[in-house]
């Protein structure tokens, strides 16, 4: 790989960047918002260094001369002793895995089989000081909130505020593991893809939708008569239910 062409890997590396922030919200597939700004950042200064790179080694080449630092090397090369440091190692050529992958592939978000798989469930963290905010009353509506809302009131309400109360939420379809219902699903990260948990609730009154679709279901809370045993298995049952297209973003 000559200069000229780790300058266009270097242009490649920060369009893709840019692309996958200015262009579309492809990012959010793996990082949370407020990383936008320095992917934007990282491939600015990539594309620039890629092309300052890229029109040096051109002026010279046009001059009829060879890149600076090919001459501190032809001799000790040419005697056997070394390569050309004019080159990079042809594994360099990986680099532009991310870009086959950003403009070719597009990785889709984390889904069910990770749901299933890979982002372990985790017994959410106590209320902050202050307890919960105050739900209202049925009159006032469905609640709309998100899963890990939801599964934090339901672990750790001491007031079980949530009992009869009607709620909306919005999740993937997860299928259940023993064919007992199935899961309404959705992936929270702290920071990208990589440390995703998953927060859910089993629906056994309803037909299973496709895996991995989306759908906003209304209904309550089914409140254990004990203490809820396992955080992965939060009861929930559903009044209405639709589907939903392109959500604005995958993750909480």
């Amino acid at each position: 790989m000559n200069r000229i062409a780790q300058g266009l890997v270097l242009v490649l590396l920060g369009a893709a960047s840019l692309s996958a922030t200015l262009a579309t919200d492809l990012y959010l597939n793996y990082v949370q918002e407020v990383f936008r700004p320095f992917l934007i950042g990282a491939g600015v200064v990539l594309v620039v260094l890629g092309v300052v790179s890229i029109a040096a080694d051109v002026r010279v080449a046009s001059q009829g001369g060879d890149a600076p630092e090919d001459h501190a090397y032809d001799d000790y090369a040419h005697a056997g002793h070394g390569h050309d440091h004019g080159r990079g190692p042809g594994v360099a050529w990986l680099l532009l895995l991310p870009v086959v992958a950003v403009f070719v592939i597009a990785p889709p978000p984390l889904g069910a089989y990770s749901a299933s798989n890979g982002a372990a469930a985790e017994a959410p963290k106590e209320a902050e000081e202050g307890g919960f905010a105050d739900l209202g009353t049925n009159g006032d509506g469905p609640r709309t909130m998100e899963l890990q809302e939801f599964v934090m009131r339901a672990w750790t309400d001491q007031d079980r505020a949530l009992s009869g109360r009607e709620v909306e939420l919005t999740g993937f379809v997860v299928p259940h593991p023993d064919g007992k219902g199935w899961y309404l699903a959705r992936l929270q990260m702290a920071c990208c893809a990589a440390d995703a948990i998953v927060n859910r609730v089993l629906i056994t009154g309803e037909k299973e939708p496709a895996k991995d679709t989306w759908w906003t279901v209304r209904g309550t809370w089914q409140e254990p008569k004990g203490e809820l045993q396992d955080v992965r298995d939060h009861r929930f049952t559903v009044t209405e239910m639709k589907d939903v297209e392109n959500p604005p973003d995958p993750y909480e």
